[in-house]
């Protein structure tokens, strides 16, 4: 199994052996077996427009909460973080970024939704991003839907996961801790939300509430991976991996079906594997972004998603009760629900024989598994799917693409994508951000108190390609990239280290702003 992306990132953090998603290296942006949800969701149909259809959509395939709420939870955020944060620009509270996150039990017969779809939508934009699970692969996909307005036929890509990570440092989608100040949840931000008059997409302009629970699914689906991990590196291989997992599969069904938690001495494969595989503790990945008031007179720079976040914690034992509740969260409370009081010992005996309960993700497939082996009907509906797409990546012919190239050789407006096009427009583009590119590289130098903006590439770019931000800083491969700028700079009579002393927001932007037509509105971006 290659390296996943959580040790990836806290490797050089932690001297610990920390929790991955099961296959999910950065470069394999199309899904190594399965599909996402989202794909299951719209199968061969067009993804429906406008966003207020597809909200409707996915609301009709779950219940909504004890308290009359939809169970996709959606807010506002006119002044975010994402890369989609210029495209609404200047009208940014008429157009603002609309956040989802699914949050509520299936009905029967379709797959459960909670936890595992995450939608960002902008209107200027034309995009959708989506974070959805994959339980064949026991990962979260990155994908987009292009050309999403009016008029327009919705293109769907699976993402470029390099770039998705540089911020979703957890393979996993992130949200902010409270106060939520981004969103409608602050007063003066529903105040101007207000003040533009307009009907956004049918969604409420709502208080903390809908906030808390899009934070919340969140931290739930983050500990995802943990729970993949513990189920299969905890147990480990082989027949007494497997009979680790029954185990685990079988304190799961009981808490699921009655409330029952495990006995503090059971999984005590569990308990001998830790001492072996993370002797110096396991790392829980942090979902949580600071909270940002983007009304606020001096931003803080803290609250970049592109800084790396440290775990919330290292566990130094196994936490089983967490482990168990966890994998019952992940499964179908409709099947569970067909369980009934049986005693599922001998069944579960059966499926660790024939190899069902074998160091794979956990999912849908163990409980699909166990139903058919009572003989139950699961009427779970297979959507007929078109081929999975990917973004192009960009070609590394020079030492810009090779280090930035798969951020900004794109034909998306955000990140800027001053490497895409043929060798003339790329040097006239270099040129023209050249401050602003400057700028970011130099931050790499710049000790962290001192920096006026996050440096490029970002740590978690960096750590993908086996790099610690240290050794960046004096590598080579960055002076050149600096010297590179100092020279455009200074054909252009302009001092690149006077650039340093002004604010970031001076210097001349990355790009021209976008023409308002099509075609050409993908080569350009407003901002680095």
């Amino acid at each position: 199994m290659k390296a996943g992306w959580i040790t990836i990132m806290f490797a050089a953090m932690l001297n610990t052996s920390l929790p991955t998603t099961a296959g999910a290296a950065a470069e394999d942006d199309l899904p190594p077996i399965g599909r996402s949800r989202f794909d299951q969701l719209i199968g061969n149909a067009p993804v429906p427009y406008p966003f207020s259809k597809l909200a409707k959509q996915i609301n009709a395939q779950m219940q909504p909460d004890a308290g009359g709420l939809p169970p996709l939870k959606v807010t506002l955020i006119p002044l975010g973080r994402s890369l989609q944060k210029d495209a609404g620009a200047p009208d940014f509270f008429h157009f603002p970024r609309v956040v989802a996150a699914a949050d509520g039990a299936n009905k029967p017969g379709v797959p459960p939704l909670k936890d595992r779809l995450f939608l960002g939508y902008h209107e200027k934009g034309e995009v959708v991003e989506i974070i959805s699970y994959n339980d064949a692969a026991g990962r979260f996909e990155f994908q987009i839907v292009r050309d999403y307005q009016k008029g327009k036929t919705p293109r769907i890509v699976y993402a470029r996961r390099s770039l998705c990570l540089a911020c979703h440092q957890n393979a996993a989608p992130m949200f902010a801790r409270p106060l939520w100040d981004e969103t409608p949840a602050n007063p003066a931000i529903a105040a101007r939300l207000k003040t533009a008059r307009r009907d956004f997409y049918n969604v409420k302009l709502s208080g903390t509430d809908i906030a808390y629970f899009i934070d919340t699914a969140t931290d739930r689906a983050n500990l995802f991976a943990v729970w993949q991990t513990l189920w299969q590196q905890g147990c480990g291989a082989g027949e007494t991996g497997d009979r680790c997992r029954r185990d685990a599969f079988a304190a799961a069904l009981d808490y699921a079906r009655f409330g029952k938690l495990p006995a503090p001495d059971s999984l005590v494969t569990l308990d001998r594997n830790w001492r072996v595989v993370w002797p110096q503790g396991l790392a829980i990945p942090n979902p949580d972004l600071p909270n940002r008031d983007p009304l606020a007179a001096l931003p803080d720079p803290a609250s970049d998603p592109l800084l790396l976040r440290p775990p919330l914690e290292v566990w130094k034992a196994p936490d089983k009760t967490a482990f168990v509740v966890g994998l019952a969260g992940m499964l179908d409370p409709v099947a569970v629900r067909q369980l009934a009081k049986r005693d599922l010992g001998a069944v579960l005996d059966s499926l660790r024989v024939r190899g069902a309960l074998a160091a794979r993700p956990f999912g849908q497939a163990q409980l699909d598994a166990l139903s058919a082996e009572l003989g139950l009907t699961r009427n779970t509906a297979v959507a007929a799917l078109p081929p999975a797409r990917a973004e192009s990546r960009p070609v590394e012919d020079s030492r810009f693409r090779t280090h930035c190239g798969v951020c900004h050789d794109s034909t998306a407006n955000e990140p800027p994508n001053f490497l895409h096009g043929d060798a003339a427009s790329v040097d006239a583009r270099l040129d023209h951000c050249a401050e602003r590119i400057f700028y970011r590289l130099s931050m790499a130098k710049t000790a962290a108190a001192q920096r006026g903006k996050s440096p490029m590439p970002p740590s978690a770019i960096l750590a993908a390609r086996g790099l610690d931000a240290e050794a960046w800083a004096r590598s080579p491969s960055l002076d050149a990239l600096l010297q590179d700028m100092r020279l455009r700079l200074r054909a252009q009579g302009r001092s690149p280290e006077a650039l340093l002393a002004r604010p970031y927001a001076q210097l001349r932007a990355c790009l021209p702003p976008a023409p308002p037509s099509g075609a050409e509105r993908t080569l350009h971006a407003p901002s680095l």
